[in-house]
């Protein structure tokens, strides 16, 4: 939303006429309708004079309008999108919903003992990273093994050949971020 439009909601709900409100802020009534209508946006002085006279804060007067609030994003447990491979020893599961327009895509990767992934291999710029929440994790990147137990992160480049094996005697969660997307 912008500032005009948000002021001129405000104001026609507090049933506050344009007169009135050029009178109670100071601003002339043909800068308040030029801002209202989007022509013109207005200073912070002539908002907070402007929010003031409406019995708003800065900050609530402005409310609705900062884009990023848009790009928050809640999902509850039973929207996630969970995919079972390998007769349901491993679990892949995507945090966060549209993936694919997000600039990260966090995952819930559950290996049962025993389990390992498929050997995978991105295309150059893509990174990963890991958090082991429970359990223990063999990684293989290229031809190294990394070993992760339960709060160890591991960082790499996902063009490198990797693969994820649960080699300990219980379940293993781990969470895992990719970036830019890539499912």
């Amino acid at each position: 939303m912008e500032i005009g439009k948000r002021i001129r909601e405000v104001r026609k709900a507090k049933k506050i006429t344009l007169v009135e409100l050029a009178a109670n802020t100071g601003v002339a009534q043909a800068t308040l309708s030029r801002i209202e209508t989007g022509i013109m946006t207005g200073t912070v002085d002539s908002h907070q004079r402007i929010a003031k006279a409406l019995g708003l804060s800065l900050a609530e007067l402005y409310a609705g309008i900062d884009e990023r609030l848009q790009t928050v994003a809640h999902q509850s447990k039973s929207e996630r999108n969970s995919v079972s491979l390998h007769g349901g020893k491993i679990r892949r599961e995507v945090l966060t919903q549209q993936a694919g327009k997000k600039k990260i895509t966090p995952f819930l990767l559950t290996l049962e003992a025993g389990s390992e992934t498929e050997i995978e291999k991105l295309e150059a710029g893509i990174e990963k990273f890991f958090y082991v929440l429970e359990g223990e994790i063999t990684a293989r990147i290229e031809k190294k093994d990394f070993t992760l137990k339960e709060g160890e992160t591991l960082y790499f480049e996902g063009s490198l050949p990797h693969q994820f094996a649960n080699t300990s005697g219980r379940k293993a969660k781990i969470l895992y971020a990719v970036s830019p997307p890539s499912l």
